[in-house]
């Protein structure tokens, strides 16, 4: 069958999911789903990307697939102890599944085509910002939703979009400086974001992305690295300085803090994370193997608040604020098991590749490699696999990177033969 028939909805799909997920309701899923479309079309027609049939990128990376899986056993087996069944249980951890015929299929793109995606980043960080801005009324006001997402993951997403641009800056050719300078710039707007939204949990994370960044964009020169780091650091610190929004939300964590220590208050912002996080620790040591299930953790946490554990407050929340804890709790041991490997195993196949010889697989590998660590540094403070369009965001995302990756080497193997 012609290339372009799965070639041009594919790519359009991919172009778009980045540009639009944040900013128009659905977007995200709608891109996903045509992806999964091609993709099960491909699979009936016979096509082969790469002539590369599906069962064979399943045996050659089964252990990567098998760690996107995960977190579906983890539910499969969660309900087969229990006896609840529900399908509604599976539908984030599915989407993060689906990972390999979405890769499969992103396979048909051509390399130079994937690579556009850094433009489609920008424009998500500047339809973000332009989003932001408009609710949060210029950051005067604090609202839960910008939109249709939460505004904590929401702002996280608009963080890790500009950390993946600045990370492409490798697939920028040196002399190109006005591109340099965009990207750079595409990076502090979606620090700005941050600031427009007053998430402190972002602010936390921005530490680590710079240090991210700085050691997986080894593909930028190291001149430039310290300049852009330089840069940032003192931005940052103008910002923390001068910001009486910064200054004020840094002051009630403090405060925050010194309550929930002092017994004053426990039913702080950050009082309530810190219950959550005990309760969830709480759940999974009386539920070790199995968690107590997605649809049990509500009827948990009012257990513990009726033992006086956690207040009553705490007890109405529907998540932990903690990716890791959260899965620990509803699935148990299978559930950290399968976090972790959804975060660690990609990773790994991207970290692997950073010492390439090779500057556009370095770079490709190095924004691959900030997608996975930005989910785990992000779902420390808040829940992002708890939204649907960010597991598809995360599991479309790994998929275009890998499959860069993976274009790429072989486009080495020819040259080199």
């Amino acid at each position: 069958m012609n290339l372009s028939y799965y070639t041009w909805p594919v790519f359009i799909a991919i172009m778009l999911f980045p540009a639009f997920s944040l900013g128009l309701h659905n977007a995200g899923n709608i891109c996903f789903f045509l992806v999964l479309i091609f993709s099960l079309i491909a699979g009936i027609s016979r096509y082969k990307p790469m002539q590369m049939r599906f069962a064979q990128l399943l045996r050659e990376y089964w252990q990567l697939h098998l760690a996107m899986a995960s977190l579906v056993i983890a539910v499969f087996l969660n309900q087969l102890a229990t006896g609840q069944f529900a399908v509604k249980y599976y539908d984030t951890a599915l989407r993060i599944a689906l990972f390999s015929p979405v890769l499969w299929i992103v396979l048909a793109i051509p390399l130079n085509y994937l690579k556009k995606m850094q433009w489609a980043f920008i424009l998500g960080v500047v339809g973000a910002l332009a989003k932001t801005y408009l609710i949060t009324k210029g950051g005067s006001v604090r609202p839960l939703n910008i939109g249709f997402l939460a505004t904590i993951p929401f702002s996280g997403m608009a963080l890790l979009f500009s950390a993946i641009v600045v990370v492409s800056i490798g697939w920028t050719e040196p002399r190109n400086k006005w591109v340099i300078g965009l990207k750079v710039f595409a990076g502090l707007l979606g620090v700005y974001v941050t600031v427009l939204t007053q998430t402190r949990g972002s602010w936390i994370a921005i530490p680590f992305f710079i240090i991210g960044i700085f050691i997986s964009a080894k593909s930028v020169r190291l001149r430039h690295r310290l300049t852009i780091l330089i840069f940032t650091l003192a931005l940052i610190g103008v910002v923390a300085t001068f910001s009486t929004v910064v200054q004020t939300r840094f002051a009630e964590a403090k405060s925050d803090i010194s309550l929930y220590v002092n017994k004053g208050n426990e039913d702080t912002s950050i009082g309530l994370r810190l219950q959550l996080w005990d309760a969830s620790l709480q759940l999974f040591k009386e539920h070790p193997i199995f968690g107590v299930g997605r649809a049990n953790f509500d009827t948990g946490l009012e257990d513990l608040a009726t033992r006086k554990l956690i207040s009553v407050e705490t007890a109405s929340y529907s998540h932990s604020h903690n990716e890791i804890l959260f899965n620990m709790a509803i699935l148990g041991m299978f559930g950290l098991l399968g976090i972790l490997s959804i975060y660690f195993v990609p990773a790994y196949y991207f970290a692997r590749e950073l010492n390439h010889p090779d500057r556009e697989l370095r770079t490709s590998a190095g924004m691959g490699l900030t997608v996975c660590l930005g989910f785990l540094i992000l779902g420390l403070t808040d829940m992002m696999f708890f939204w649907n369009v960010t597991g598809g965001i995360y599991s479309m995302s790994v998929a275009t990177f890998f499959a860069c990756v993976i274009k790429r080497k072989k486009e080495l193997e020819r040259i080199a033969s």
